[in-house]
């Protein structure tokens, strides 16, 4: 080689050492400086997605609504006030359910109520979802949304119903029921004309009738201690407004003698308490919106339908004039 050419490059070969060893120096030092971290540019921030903590007690009646009756139970078609026990809110559920007799019996006659505070071996309740009822009935539920868990937390739910019941079946405000008179609950509303029974277009419509004709209206009740015979200060009101009602208006029902009838919820009810209503101020298209009002043992002036009723309820009471 030449020596010339050989000391032209070395001053150049010299620069590059020298610069890439400047560069590989500032890389560590960086490196070392911040000690392989990353400084967060959003110190401050916080995650988006927030996990919501579980807090209800399942033990009590409206954690097993909110957990099981209502997602599980009143889905379309079966306890979302078709029939018996309607489970739709917490306050239905409870009533339906708790010292209430049952509609169907098992064979033997063991499971006459369906939730005996205090003993839920006994509870028709528990049963039901246990064993297929006279090898006819299927086991509860008979079906179940395409998302529900039930299957894989039976066990679990079956439980906790359990210590619920054994623990005296506490309601919404943790009372035990021998302290509760449970208000007169509705079974059905017939309605005469000439001596026919008047039929509505489905079950929760209002019944139709001719404008300016007479009226029979019957109720039938049922109460938790009081008699049916033995409710008092028997009142019907009516109005053209669901929820206002004028308490001049109010009259006395009869006591007349059993009809047994069809009912809200069963295919035969009995009814005792009627009225007869003389509709010849009537209109044609006119609503009329009845509504009763009784006593029993422990409750004073409760309303049939109430503020707290659901308007389907309202409407089965209504008389549609045409």
């Amino acid at each position: 080689m030449n020596p010339s050419v050989s000391a032209k490059k070395s001053p150049q070969i010299h620069s590059m050492i020298l610069w890439f060893t400047l560069v590989s120096l500032l890389v560590v030092s960086s490196c070392n400086a911040d000690k392989n971290t990353i400084k967060n540019p959003y110190p401050n921030g916080k995650d988006s997605i927030v996990k919501k903590k579980d807090t209800l007690n399942y033990r009590t009646i409206q954690g097993l609504h909110t957990g099981l009756f209502k997602p599980t139970c009143a889905n379309s078609g079966c306890h979302d006030g078709n029939f018996e026990p309607d489970f739709r809110t917490v306050e239905s559920t409870y009533y339906n359910l708790v010292a209430q007799p049952v509609i169907k019996l098992d064979t033997q006659g063991n499971f006459t109520t369906r939730v005996i505070p205090g003993n839920a071996k006994l509870s028709m309740l528990l049963h039901r979802m246990r064993v297929d009822l006279n090898g006819n009935s299927g086991i509860m539920p008979l079906s179940l949304e395409p998302n529900s868990n039930y299957p894989i937390e039976k066990d679990t739910w079956l439980a906790r119903i359990g210590l619920w019941i054994d623990s005296g079946a506490k309601d919404w405000l943790g009372r035990k029921p021998p302290s509760i008179d449970f208000p007169p609950q509705l079974q059905g509303v017939q309605v005469f004309s000439n001596g026919s029974v008047l039929t509505r277009k489905s079950r929760y419509e209002a019944i139709e009738a001719l404008a300016g004709e007479a009226l029979q209206l019957w109720f039938s009740l049922s109460d938790d201690k009081t008699p049916i015979s033995n409710l008092t200060n028997m009142r019907i009101n009516w109005s053209t407004d669901p929820n206002v009602f004028d308490p001049l208006n109010e009259l006395p029902l009869v006591k007349g003698s059993v009809k047994t009838m069809p009912g809200l919820y069963r295919s035969s009810t009995d009814y005792m308490w009627y009225f007869d209503f003389n509709g010849s101020s009537t209109q044609p298209f006119g609503v009329y919106w009845f509504r009763i009002t009784l006593n029993d043992a422990g409750n004073k002036d409760f309303n049939l339908p109430n503020s707290n009723s659901m308007f389907f309820i309202k409407k089965y009471f209504a008389v549609k004039f045409n």
